[in-house]
């Protein structure tokens, strides 16, 4: 039987490469496929794409866009021009260049008019910009005052659990506290020292403002914060970070360092075992067995160099496997099972990983400073468990207070919390951990839908499993990210001046916004308030065209001679 070709597979139609135009390309095909057929020997549409060299179905889907856009009607024909199209191809990609590559404040600021070619209708100069950020930063604090007064006066006293931590620069702390579960910033402020006096002396004003009372603490393990947490009735939870971070500054560099020098132990012992068997045998009995006497003796010294070198990196990997499964235990709930686990079972695995850390750095000899720090970890992990407790008092209060039938009851804690909490910390989890947990995750929400119950009581016992779940608070990792972001502010601009600081903390609470559109201050006031960038924009004047200077010397002659001739 003959084939009719020799290829396997064929394609009906052949590929062509996408082709991308600019924007301004875009503007230019569209302002001339109008003028084509409207010209007085009209041609069709499709005859007039052909001569721009554009499919039909292109120039259709563009004009098609452009008419469909959302906004003024104005704005949609100037981009759709040809010089409006260059216009905000000039302006992003100066944004673009700013903000990966430029400098930030007012030179930023200049470059960014310059680039985009707005410095001829928009002051430039140093002195105009500096005017304007002035203008911008009293509006701001002027914005931030009124809206949470304004927030705040529709709130009714709340509980909250408040991140604490300080950031040093200058030898001056500069103390953070933010609700953890909005994100909102309280307080910002430079001070002259952190003692417990001054933490409350500026913090319980601010929690006055918001009409919050502060229920628990996230921090570190500071003794000022602990004193502050205890004087204000508050709860706290030690941070679960800094205690893993103690394990590893003890345990880390030095058990890799000692796998390292056996390792080299090991490569030394091969590399002369190798040698002495590629040199030539001898001739003589008595050589000969001289040289089979000491490859038996390299032989040994490899193995027992292999031997250590295996001793010593399953040390390492034992006791970094065990601060893991640290990390992994303390949770309310088992995340291999998805169910509650008692502060009790989390209290004893957690002494059982230390068991093998702390017998591992017996073993391998490490200093005492080393010892300290796990030592000081353990005693984090301490308060961690003792937290556990009182969450589980808080937990069967709470769902005691909703007064739930049995059934319900039963379905509240085995099905609706561990499922809330696993979804609330699903994007934090690392993509391994992710898979491990996909069948606990997809076997809660199996049962969760397929619960004989209304959908609208599912769903209130669903927002009081969030409730619950958000108050299990064991990082404090929002104020560490803020205080990274300050300090980074403090590099860029060399300085940070409370009103500065105060115009930082109201752009992020009102202005920055999660993947879901929502700010800080939406989530912390749970109610709706104005947009900052647009009352900037309505209130604030942005600087006038530049003035044409007349102290230069050299121009003003030069325009007397003009007129002269003239």
């Amino acid at each position: 039987m003959n084939t009719v070709s020799s290829k396997t597979t064929q394609k009906a139609t052949e590929s062509h490469l996408k082709k991308y135009r600019t924007h301004s390309a875009i503007a230019r095909k569209v302002v001339a496929f109008q003028e084509l057929i409207n010209l007085s020997d009209k041609k069709s549409g499709r005859e007039a794409a052909a001569l721009l060299e554009v499919p039909n179905s292109t120039m259709q889907s563009w004009q098609k866009h452009i008419s469909s856009q959302e906004g003024s009607k104005k704005l949609e024909e100037f981009f759709s021009t040809p010089v409006g199209a260059e216009f905000l191809q000039k302006t992003v990609m100066s944004v673009m260049k700013l903000m990966k590559c430029g400098p930030g404040g007012i030179r930023g600021m200049q470059e960014f008019l310059r680039n985009s070619g707005l410095d001829q209708f928009v002051a430039s100069s140093q002195g105009a910009i500096q005017e304007f950020w002035v203008r911008c930063e009293t509006h701001l604090l002027e914005f931030g005052k009124n809206e949470e007064e304004r927030l705040a006066a529709q709130m009714k006293e709340r509980k909250i659990t408040v991140g604490l931590d300080e950031m040093f620069r200058g030898k001056r702390p500069c103390l953070v506290a933010i609700e953890v579960v909005s994100n909102y910033i309280l307080l910002e402020k430079f001070t002259e020292d952190r003692t417990a006096e001054t933490w409350k002396k500026e913090l319980e004003p601010r929690l006055t403002d918001v009409h919050a009372k502060m229920d628990q603490v996230v921090s570190d393990l500071c003794g000022a914060i602990r004193l502050v947490a205890k004087s204000s009735d508050a709860t706290h939870s030690p941070d679960v970070f800094h205690g893993l971070y103690e394990i590893s500054k003890a345990t880390g560099g030095a058990l890799s360092s000692q796998e390292r020098a056996a390792e080299q132990d090991l490569k030394k012992a091969e590399e002369d075992l190798q040698k002495h068997m590629a040199k030539p045998q001898r001739i003589t009995a008595e050589d000969k067995a001289n040289q089979k006497q000491k490859q038996i003796d390299l032989e040994c010294t490899r193995d027992f160099f292999k031997e250590r070198y295996e001793e010593k990196r399953k040390r390492r990997e034992e006791v970094q496997e065990a601060k893991k499964e640290l990390g992994k235990i303390y949770h309310p709930i088992d995340l291999a099972t998805g169910k509650i686990q008692s502060a009790i079972v989390v209290i004893k695995k957690i002494a059982k990983q230390f068991e093998v850390i702390k017998s591992r750095a017996k073993a391998a000899g490490l200093s005492g400073s080393s010892i300290d720090r796990i030592n000081k970890a353990y005693r984090a992990f301490v308060l961690m468990g003792s937290y556990l407790r009182s969450f589980f008092v808080f937990f069967i209060a709470f769902v005691m207070s909703m007064k739930l039938t049995l059934e319900e009851r039963r379905f509240f804690k085995d099905i609706v919390f561990p499922l809330a909490y696993i979804e609330m910390i699903w994007k934090r989890l690392p993509k391994k951990e992710k898979e491990r947990l996909w069948t606990v995750l997809q076997e809660l929400q199996k049962k969760f839908k397929n619960a004989s119950m209304n959908e609208e009581c599912k769903e209130a016992l669903m927002r009081r499993g969030k409730e619950a779940a958000e108050h299990f608070q064991r990082s404090s990792s929002c104020v560490e990210g803020r205080n990274g972001n300050l300090s980074l502010n403090y590099h860029k601009f060399h300085r940070l001046s409370a009103r500065s600081l105060k115009v930082l903390s109201i752009v992020q609470n009102f202005d920055s916004q999660r993947s879901d559109g929502t700010t800080a201050a939406e989530r912390f006031f749970k109610a709706k308030h104005k947009n900052l960038f647009a009352s900037l924009v309505e209130n604030v004047r942005i600087p006038g065209r530049a003035q044409r200077q007349h102290h230069d010397l050299k121009k003003r002659l030069e325009g007397r001679e003009k007129r002269h001739i003239a």
